[in-house]
């Protein structure tokens, strides 16, 4: 492993992949600590008066809006005789207000991509963010230093602030939900290319934090090792060039996250 300069990381790819997942932090999850002036608006608001665009569509504990319902129905059961459940999906993101938070909550990760990656069309930059997520899952980024020092101990984000990574494996599948809902309102396809590589990088970040980190169940070939390692970036560059294969595969791990794998 290299040897760590600081929070920004010890090479170029690791000041990257820190500096993106730094940003979409700052404006998520630490939002009061780098924007107060968004009340949360990129979270789940600051309980008074801003509501927070993922409430309408993302899950919190104690609540489940229509749209994650409609998707973790979709994961679970693809293939329900006399139920689309498909349609059903759309037509819940498809709700005017549902859409309106899908789509702002949207444009920032991509502002951000842009100014992190550059253009997911471009095969090496869709190898470089699927390495970067990588990272991510298995914890092996450098650490979150000054954010660390800004979270007081009474915090409940204080055990996760000095890390890049993601501790809840709900999350990526809500990550996955956030994703695929951009996709449906996406209708001309201008952002095709960056929503296949944000469902990939679910693919392999979920697969890898579970495999690694044994968070949940995941595909009984992965193993934490560098063969699952190399596996795993051989498949997200297929998923990243095909969002209905980067969708079923992100579908078939939160069924084998539910239930394991079968056969």
């Amino acid at each position: 492993m290299p040897e760590w300069r600081g929070e920004t990381g010890g090479n170029e790819a690791e000041r990257r992949y820190v500096g993106w997942f730094h940003e979409l932090d700052a404006w998520t999850e630490y939002w009061d600590i780098y924007h107060p002036e968004t009340h949360g608006r990129f979270y789940f608001g600051d309980g008074a008066q801003e509501r927070g665009l993922l409430s309408y569509f993302l899950p919190r504990p104690g609540h489940q809006p229509p749209p994650f319902q409609a998707w973790k129905r979709l994961a679970l059961y693809p293939s329900t005789p006399g139920i689309d459940r498909r349609s059903v999906f759309v037509q819940a993101i498809r709700d005017e207000v549902v859409a309106g938070a899908v789509a702002e909550v949207d444009d920032l990760v991509a502002t951000l991509f842009a100014r992190h990656f550059g253009d997911p069309g471009i095969l090496a930059i869709r190898a470089d963010y699927l390495e970067g997520i990588f990272r991510f899952a298995t914890d092996t980024l450098p650490p979150a230093s000054e954010r660390a020092a800004r979270v007081t101990l009474a915090d409940p984000r204080s055990p996760t602030a000095g890390r890049h990574t993601l501790d809840g494996d709900i999350m990526w599948f809500a990550w996955a939900l956030a994703t695929e809902a951009a996709g449906v309102l996406d209708q001309r396809g201008e952002r095709a290319a960056l929503h296949a590589l944000m469902l990939a990088g679910v693919g392999v970040g979920c697969a890898a934090n579970f495999a690694w980190r044994g968070h949940r169940r995941t595909r009984i070939e992965y193993r934490p090792d560098n063969a699952t390692a190399e596996l795993l970036r051989r498949r997200g560059m297929c998923w990243a060039s095909n969002m209905s294969l980067a969708a079923e595969e992100v579908h078939a791990l939160f069924r084998i996250r539910e239930w394991g794998q079968c056969c």
